[in-house]
């Protein structure tokens, strides 16, 4: 590995803007797949594509529908929903942090982790870090998009957050613009930014702002509604040097780039020992590097509800307000009076047949027919009906749950498999990278610091465990099979074959089991000891009378003294 020489600068802004337009470039023929399936799902931020800056006012909020139809729209938030509860429910902890399964064995190790998922899982939901709200914009934005940009950032101690803490913020797609490596990993993210001269005053400080901010900071009053484009540009350090003490001893560098009246740094260059803004995808292609959306793929059948859910509006309009057909004989003279309780006089003829008819329509019916097929298929693109099943059987067995659990879990592995790879893994290596920098970890017992803090993820959801369960499920089918023949066979040595000391531990682990409930191997010998201890003794007492009878006769038998001592 190369290492960064102390007077080597920073990457020059002209060079750093030109792969800024190139990412640009790259990402601009998805566009206009995005904008569809924003206008069919989320108008709202259709508009957000159609304005080159922030969303300033209600009014520019404001887009114009293009969908007669709403299914789209009710979609795409069960869809979020689907992949919270598949993958980060609240109700559950869906993750834990652990080492080994050979350092796992020590009891201090486990309580270690337990501390460490304990204090991660308090800072991720607390209330002021925003995490349920974050990961819900992501969700969505991979719905629409494929992508679900997200930062990880520590917010500073304030009047109102004392010890500061974790700050979770759902980025825009539309201003996301990735550069990856030869073998499809992402290595640069622009984040494209919009502050007023106040705003990059306060962010960056007057000293660090280009001529442009600084003439429009020097008014009396700055111009509240003037932006100017501020690139936060992230990239991996490849060449850092871990020895510096300076930012380039961090392999994720970062800097703001001005890009609004030509090229030029604003603030400090900054280091990162962990990615602070995440840029997960699901539905990629070999050679596609952003990837196909669920709302990208239901295109087809957003566009086609769309149109028949037009056609049937108007005839719908027809049916209720009827076109008529009237030949012109010269006694109505064309004029026909439709309001209620009014009389047309000379609409039928001298045999009461009508001169007047409505024209007629298509069949309502099968146009519904129609657009029903078009509805289920977006809802099976967007998972609404994944879990129809149980709502359709409510009666079911434990067992019946689990295995349609696993049978959920295999129609959602893909996607599964995706998140934890590109969003929850990388999400809580950030996470712990974080409590590190702010010296927030729990006291690590000398076998783990032995093993220089090895941890891996693992993933505790009712989904995940449904998955990766499998090794528990056939130890308990196994365990029950046995139990039944050695029932049947009134012969428990079978039983032996089952060794449930290595198996509990390793259950409860796969389970979510938390280590303060579980024993450690020490109390489980005490405890089988003392009850050994409690068993012997019980029997000794039991044994007592038949003994002492025992002896009294032995000692009768004798004409010595009884049991007691006293002569006979």
């Amino acid at each position: 590995m190369g290492l960064r020489g102390a007077d080597m600068a920073r990457i020059a802004a002209k060079d750093l803007k030109a792969l800024y337009e190139e990412a640009k470039r790259i990402r601009a023929p998805y566009e206009s797949n995005w904008r569809m399936a924003a206008a069919y799902c989320s108008p709202r931020q259709l508009s957000g594509w159609n304005i080159a800056g922030p969303l300033t006012s209600p009014e520019s909020a404001m887009a114009k529908r293009m969908a007669y139809d709403n299914t789209g729209v009710r979609s795409l938030p069960k869809f979020a929903a689907v992949l919270n509860r598949i993958a980060t429910p609240e109700n559950q902890i869906w993750s834990r942090v652990k080492t080994d399964d050979y350092l796992m064995k020590s009891h201090s190790v486990r309580a270690f982790f337990d501390e460490l998922n304990r204090k991660m899982w308090k800072m991720r939901y607390d209330p002021k870090a925003g995490f349920s709200q974050a990961v819900n914009e992501s969700y969505l934005s991979i719905g629409l998009y494929a992508m679900g940009p997200l930062s990880l950032t520590w917010q500073k101690p304030s009047p109102l957050r004392r010890k500061g803490g974790y700050k979770y913020r759902g980025q825009p797609v539309k201003d996301i613009f990735l550069l990856w490596s030869d073998e499809g990993d992402v290595t640069h993210v622009f984040r494209r930014q919009w502050y007023n001269a106040r705003q990059a005053a306060s962010k960056f400080g007057k000293d660090k702002l280009p001529d442009d901010i600084n003439i429009e900071l020097s008014k009396p009053v700055p111009d509240e509604s003037r932006f100017f484009e501020i690139v936060w540009a992230l990239y991996e350090q490849t060449d850092y040097d871990p020895d510096r003490i300076d930012h380039r001893r961090h392999p994720v560098c970062g800097n703001y780039l001005y890009v609004g009246g030509g090229h030029s740094y604003v603030g400090d260059e900054e280091g990162f020992t962990s990615h602070p803004l995440l840029t997960p995808r699901i539905g990629t292609e070999s050679g596609d590097s952003y990837g196909f959306s669920v709302a990208g793929m239901a295109l087809p059948a957003l566009g086609g509800l769309s149109a028949q859910k037009k056609t049937v509006l108007r005839a719908g309009h027809r049916a209720v307000d009827p076109t008529l057909l009237a030949g012109d004989d010269g006694v109505m003279s064309g004029r026909i009076d439709i309001r209620p309780g009014h009389i047309i006089y000379n609409a039928v003829d001298s045999q009461g047949r009508p001169l007047i008819r409505t024209l007629e329509s298509g069949n309502p019916v099968i146009a519904e027919k129609l657009m029903q097929d078009e509805r289920e298929d977006i809802q099976d693109s967007f998972l609404v009906t994944l879990f129809k099943m149980f709502d359709e059987s409510p009666q079911m067995t434990a067992t019946e749950v689990v295995e349609r659990l696993a049978d959920r879990a295999a129609m959602v592995a893909p996607i599964m498999s995706r998140l934890q790879g590109e969003l929850l893994g990388p999400l809580i290596e950030r996470e712990i990278a974080l409590l590190a920098e702010h010296g927030l970890f729990p006291e690590m017992p000398p076998e783990l610091i032995e093993a220089e803090g090895e941890y891996e993820i693992m993933y505790t959801s009712a989904m995940a465990r449904s998955a990766n369960g499998e090794a528990v499920k056939g130890f308990l089918q196994w365990h029950d099979i046995l139990e039944k023949r050695a029932q049947a066979e009134q012969n428990p040595d079978i039983l032996d074959w089952a060794d449930m000391d290595a198996a509990a531990p390793e259950i409860a682990e796969a389970m979510a089991v938390p280590t303060r409930w579980v024993s450690d191997p020490e109390k489980v010998q005490k405890r089988r000891a003392d009850r050994q201890q409690q068993t012997e003794q019980q029997q000794m007492l039991q044994q007592a009378p038949a003994i002492a009878s025992v002896v009294n006769g032995a000692l009768k038998r004798d004409g010595t003294s009884n049991a007691k001592g006293v002569p006979n």
